[in-house]
């Protein structure tokens, strides 16, 4: 390699707008801004590391002092704009504000901006990470901002504006720079390995887009890495080695043990993973990544791969929404694991035992959205059983209820305990078979119908019907549960006694006396042991 090899990033900057990937709001409006001359004295860019800040300073900087004229299309041959390119130009001032935060600095600017420039057009004063900037330093910029000489414009860079002064920020021009997208990114890193006449993968320069974060910078710098790694290709394989990434048939294999419910092939797999010193947090991120493009392909129709179409027929939203959730946690708590390997496989575990179509009791639950509720039948004139008559007309094994208020009145003499009870609160009587007792559930109480609580309800069920089984489905109830019922109940009982309460003539005479008024909220029950 040439000892003069100049690295991607600096090779591959961009010297105008054309060149320029990305940001196109920001191009347009600085390009309409030059062509129309309408120059503000100060700019201020702002975005995360690696999109371009600086760069788009520096092409602005050439486009007001090129020797041809005011523009958005420099030259880029003048003696003005060759030396802007090279970083030697006399009047643009680069100033990093993370190694000048003293007000000294700025006072040298405030004493220099008032000189006319040496040879240009203007004099432009670059200041990258400007939110360094000490409190005095910033007083000191504010003045020059305030009432800047007609020869000189303020060009400000940093990736954290909210610590810049509103003052400041209310006499700049802001533009704030997007991160670049994947498709962005990778159509220039294509460009530059065409241009450079070097062989590669475009799944390989895709891994390098994906890692990098939106950041071309990032992006040019890993596939400098990986030119060096792969002498002069760039491979999947390398890519892999390089970054320390988990194979994407690995973390398929992965996904499709976890759909699967196979907790002992989960196990060997990790263990697997681990003994080929696989990056076991990598592997983490990219099963994230592989659950939300399976969450995209079952709510958008889409074209994807058929391996992701299959998945996503495995497993229902609701659950994968739940294993992405815990996927995000189990990275935060890999550090804290007592190795990557017992936090990656807890993770995993995890995921089995709260999906909610686990195994029941070798019996799987059925989850199906059934938005249509049926209309419990109605209610006869006569008296309807007490709860243990129905428990004393039926056999161990049976289970003989025909509506809503003879289901409610069953549930509360079985003693549901914990979250069965609050389940079977919000549930309504749909059907019963000799085997089978169908139950809706309300849909905002969704997150109840997990195994465990369910578990919990069909032990109580099969105490007095032993071979009875359960279904559940979702819907939106258009009468009353028991629930609901009780919430109305206590309502209706608390206003009054609120309204006993204030009505009393004792709590009215100290209302007078204080003049103050109860807190209707602060009224409450009491029972009475």
């Amino acid at each position: 390699m040439s000892e003069h090899y100049q690295v991607l990033a600096r090779k591959y900057r961009p010297h105008s707008f054309a060149e320029l990937v990305g940001q196109t709001h920001t191009k347009k409006t600085l390009i309409n801004v030059l062509d129309a001359n309408n120059l503000h004295h100060g700019f201020l860019f702002t975005g995360t590391h690696g999109v371009g800040k600086t760069t788009i300073a520096r092409i602005f900087a050439k486009s007001i002092n090129c020797e041809q004229g005011i523009s958005s299309t420099p030259c880029g041959k003048c003696p003005t704009c060759i030396e802007i390119d090279k970083a030697q130009s006399i009047d643009l001032i680069e100033l990093d504000a993370a190694s000048h935060t003293g007000v000294d600095n700025m006072r040298n600017i405030l004493e220099n901006a008032q000189y006319m420039p040496s040879k240009n057009r203007y004099k432009i004063y670059l200041i990258d990470e400007v939110h360094m900037l000490s409190k005095s330093s910033f007083n000191a910029l504010l003045k020059i901002l305030e009432e800047p000489p007609e020869h000189v414009k303020f060009l400000l860079a940093t990736t954290d504006p909210q610590k810049l002064p509103v003052t400041v920020l209310s006499r700049c021009l802001q533009f704030t720079l997007q991160q670049l997208t994947h498709d962005e990114i990778l159509g220039q890193l294509k460009f530059i390995m065409d241009a450079e006449a070097l062989s590669y993968e475009e799944s390989a320069l895709g891994q390098i887009a994906d890692f990098s974060n939106g950041s071309m910078r990032d992006a040019l710098s890993l596939l400098d890495q990986s030119i060096s790694y792969g002498k002069g290709t760039v491979t999947n394989a390398d890519i892999k080695a390089m970054l320390g990434l988990v194979h994407h048939n690995d973390i398929i294999k992965l996904a499709t043990h976890l759909f699967n419910q196979d907790a002992k092939a989960v196990i060997d797999f990790i263990k697997d993973l681990s003994h080929r010193s696989e990056n076991l947090t990598n592997a983490l991120k990219d099963l994230s990544s592989l659950f939300h493009k399976i969450s995209i392909a079952q709510i958008v129709d889409i074209e994807t791969n058929k391996t992701v179409q299959n998945l996503s027929t495995q497993i229902s939203n609701f659950d994968l929404q739940i294993f992405y959730q815990m996927s995000i946690n189990g990275s935060k708590d890999m550090a804290l694991a007592p190795s990557k390997q017992i936090g990656f496989e807890m993770t995993l575990l995890r995921m089995l035992a709260f999906r909610s179509d686990a195994q029941l009791n070798t019996e799987k639950k059925t989850l199906r959205i059934n938005p249509e509720v049926k209309t419990p039948a109605p209610i006869k004139e006569k008296l309807q059983p007490k709860a243990e008559e129905i428990l004393s007309i039926v056999e161990p094994t049976t289970l003989d209820i025909h509506n809503q208020q003879q289901w409610e009145t069953l549930a509360q003499a079985l003693k549901f305990k914990g979250g069965a009870q609050m389940l079977v609160k919000n549930t309504l009587f749909d059907d019963v078979s000799s085997t089978t007792l169908t139950l809706t559930l309300d849909n905002q109480f969704a997150s109840l119908l997990n195994d465990h609580v369910q578990k919990s309800m069909l032990t109580t069920l099969r105490e007095k019907f032993s071979t009875l089984n359960l279904v559940i489905n979702l819907g939106k109830p258009n009468v009353q549960t028991l629930a609901q019922k009780q919430t109305q109940t206590h309502n209706e009982k608390m206003k009054k006694i609120q309204a006993e309460f204030l009505n009393d003539k004792g709590v009215q005479k100290l209302e007078k006396t204080f003049d103050t008024k109860i807190n209707i909220n602060s009224i409450k029950e009491i029972n009475h042991v």
